[in-house]
């Protein structure tokens, strides 16, 4: 090769690399880079760097501490974000309690597409392993499941309502769930275990609770089974409703189904109640009821915007039965409680606890029994059950109740009818009235709260009541007769017994063509008591009972006696002196008249004292009758009472004879001209009482015996017992 082609050649040649001068590209160490960073947070990543921000922003939104042990996120379509050993403290004040809250594993799946795109919050999954809650109300009204900021002024710490809607829940498990309730002033103390059931389909799975404990100091037990919070809000599928509780001897169960939960609508429930008294109902239902015997009712349970309604209801309380429809209004300061119920058949002692007396045949609970005892061990005859005036203020009652048929050998009327308010404490009784036979007994009243007792006024009329139904529940009188006249009660106390012992107002009765005289005082009075008294004021056998005529005024607890007048065919019995409310007892004084002998011999004189549940009866002797005769003939002739009688027994009765005869002859002696009783109304009745207290004297003689008067009878008597024993 020629010189100039060896030159050509080099100058074609590729210069030879510089020596130390090779660089990778910027890109290459630019990705090298960023691979290594992936890699590495691949290999160290952990959720847990986020667990200080969860903890800050929970504990901020609780207003307690929060913390976590671990956390976890599996992104996908449905974001799954899990969270270990989570654990919620007891605000301040409570850090003497286990935690308010700890779950074992909390997992919480997110549709994050429609939180994005505006739909809401989607969560189709909510789980909790062994969660455990600890929740308490103290006596001073604090509780640490108040979530509101401690910090805030206090018109400010209620939770501001926001406008987000309730997040769509698909579905919720719960493993080995425990539940802690504590409330020191309803005296409770709870537990539970709950935990749900799995399903094929998600709407068959079941939420479902145990509890045991105490409520109100009652030992209780539930269990219930219902819908998860899912079928809460489907409302295609009625949420299922299985509820079973045992509140002391009381048994609830609720079964059925609920179309709308959250809306209060489209209840399909039936609810069954039973129990030994209906009073103990009231932890349960805050519902006021007087003591009842054993019960056992059912009926459609179903609630309104405004009302839960107890429809349809059907049973017995004691041997009576029991139907109607009930209501409440649970939004109003006192709840409001509408009651429209009537029985076909009812036993009258069934209902003695609206009367302040045991109901039923004999007492049902140890309360009741505590009562009873109480009530036979003191000297009472009028029910002292002290009436509870909290529960009264409790509730706002419209009561409304028929009996068709009384039924009970010891009760002589037919039917009864009650119509009542009770508002703001305040009982206000329309009427309680009772058919006897072709007679009324119609009666009203008004309780008004006075600190812890009631100022009472009580009116009863009785109209042409006949005395053979009157009798008919002793099953040995058969006779005839008529009934009637007025009681009138105002009185304060804080029992029945307690508001006659403080009363005032009085009575007028009468008694016409009253029958075998030797039957009816053993059926009224008990079988020795009436035969000593028959026997004692001389009164022979089959002795007809014309008329009897009582005027007796209350006075500060004390009846009096303006006039006792018993007319038979033969003889003529008045009576004087006073029975005391206040501690029980008697001290009355009663002489025969007969009508063969002058007014200074007495073929019967006695004198009654000592307890009204058992009084003892001095035997007259001639010297006795003596002594209290100037008394009992200064006895106020009953002409002022004709109006009254006339209109309790009829204008041509016995009674209204005898009065007109004695306003015109005093001194006779004549037996009066049978007649046939008027029918009268109660309206009447109270009329004819209201112008008999007006005619009336009120500072007329109430009839006691006077000291002198007790006096000197005991002297007499003295003497004639020291003479049969010398």
């Amino acid at each position: 090769m020629t010189d100039t082609g060896k030159a050509l050649t080099r100058r074609n040649d590729p210069p030879p690399p510089r020596q130390g001068r090779a660089v990778p590209p910027v890109r290459a160490i630019v990705a090298g880079a960023i691979c290594v960073a992936v890699l590495v947070l691949v290999i160290l990543w952990s959720w847990d760097w986020f667990i200080p921000l969860v903890e800050r922003r929970a504990g901020a939104a609780l207003h307690r501490r929060v913390t976590i042990a671990h956390l976890h996120v599996r992104p996908g379509r449905v974001i799954v974000i899990g969270a270990d050993d989570v654990r919620i403290d007891q605000p301040a004040g409570f850090e003497n309690l286990p935690p308010l809250a700890t779950a074992k594993r909390l997992d919480v799946a997110i549709r994050w597409w429609p939180l994005l795109s505006g739909g809401g919050l989607d969560l189709p999954l909510i789980s909790l392993d062994t969660p455990v809650v600890e929740l308490q109300e103290r006596a001073d009204g604090s509780r640490n499941y108040d979530f509101s900021d401690p910090n805030a002024p206090k018109g400010d710490r209620a939770p501001k309502k926001g406008d987000a809607s309730m997040p769509r829940i698909g579905a919720v498990r719960i493993v080995g769930g425990q539940l802690h309730v504590m409330h020191a002033r309803l005296h409770t103390d709870m537990r539970g275990q709950v935990h749900t059931t799995e399903a094929s389909d998600p709407e068959g799975a079941r939420l479902v609770m145990d509890a045991h404990g105490t409520y109100v100091r009652q030992a209780i037990t539930g269990h219930f089974s219902g819908g998860t919070l899912v079928s809460l809000q489907d409302r295609r599928q009625p949420y299922p409703v299985d509820l079973e509780v045992r509140h002391g001897e009381t048994r609830l169960a609720l079964h059925g189904a609920v179309e709308d939960p959250l809306s209060l609508a489209g209840a399909r429930l039936r609810l069954s109640l039973a129990g030994p008294d209906m009073s103990l109902l009231y932890p349960l239902t805050g519902v006021v009821i007087p003591q009842t015997p054993p019960y056992r009712v059912e009926g459609n349970l179903d609630y309104t915007a405004a009302h839960v309604r107890f429809r349809d209801l059907d049973g017995h309380v004691g041997s009576s039965d029991l139907g109607g429809d009930l209501s409440i209004d649970p939004h109003q300061a006192v709840p409001f409680v509408d009651a429209e119920l009537h029985s076909r058949r009812v036993d009258l002692a069934d209902l003695g606890g609206f009367f302040g007396a045991t109901p039923g045949e004999k007492p049902s609970t140890a309360q009741q029994q505590e009562e009873a005892r109480a009530h036979a061990s003191s000297n009472a005859v009028l029910p002292s059950t002290p009436i509870n005036m909290p529960k009264i203020r409790a509730t706002n009652v419209h009561f409304a109740y028929h009996g068709d048929h009384i039924e009970n050998r010891h009760t002589p009327l037919d039917n009864i009818d009650v119509l009542a308010d009770i508002r703001d404490g305040v009982i206000d009784v329309h009427h309680l009235n009772f058919a006897v036979g072709s007679g009324t007994l119609a009666s009203s009243g008004t309780f008004t709260p006075r600190g812890d007792a009631v100022e009472a006024r009580i009116g009863i009329d009785m109209v042409r009541i006949n005395l053979s139904r009157l009798m008919q529940a002793t099953g040995r009188f058969h006779g005839n007769g008529v009934f009637g006249g007025h009681l009138a009660v105002h009185g304060t106390g804080n029992s029945l017994a307690a508001i006659v012992g403080n009363g005032d107002g009085g009575m007028t009765v009468a008694l016409d063509q009253g029958g075998d005289i030797s039957a009816v005082l053993p059926d009224l009075l008990g079988l020795e008591l009436g035969k000593a008294l028959l026997s004692l004021l001389g009164l022979p056998g089959e002795t007809e009972l014309k008329c009897v005529i009582a005027d007796m005024p209350l006075r500060q607890g004390i009846l009096g006696t303006r006039t006792l007048l018993i007319e038979t065919g033969d003889t003529r019995t008045v009576g004087k002196g006073d029975i005391n409310f206040r501690d029980n007892t008697i001290d009355y004084a009663l002489m025969t008249d007969s009508r063969h002998f002058a007014v200074g011999s007495f073929p019967g004189t006695l004198h009654i004292t000592g307890l009204l549940k058992k009084p003892s009866i001095m035997p007259g002797t001639e010297t006795i009758a003596r002594a209290v005769g100037s008394v009992l003939l200064g006895v106020v002739t009953p002409v002022a009472l004709l109006p009254t009688i006339e209109a309790g027994v009829g204008k041509e009765s016995l009674c209204a004879q005898a009065i007109r005869q004695m306003r015109d002859n005093p001194a006779s002696g004549q037996v009066p001209v049978a007649g046939r009783p008027q029918r009268v109304s109660h309206h009447q009745a109270r009329a004819a009482h209201r112008a008999h207290a007006a005619h009336a004297p009120h500072p007329a003689p109430t009839g006691r015996l006077s000291a002198a008067e007790r006096a000197r009878i005991k002297q007499v008597w003295t003497q004639r017992m020291k003479g049969q024993h010398s």
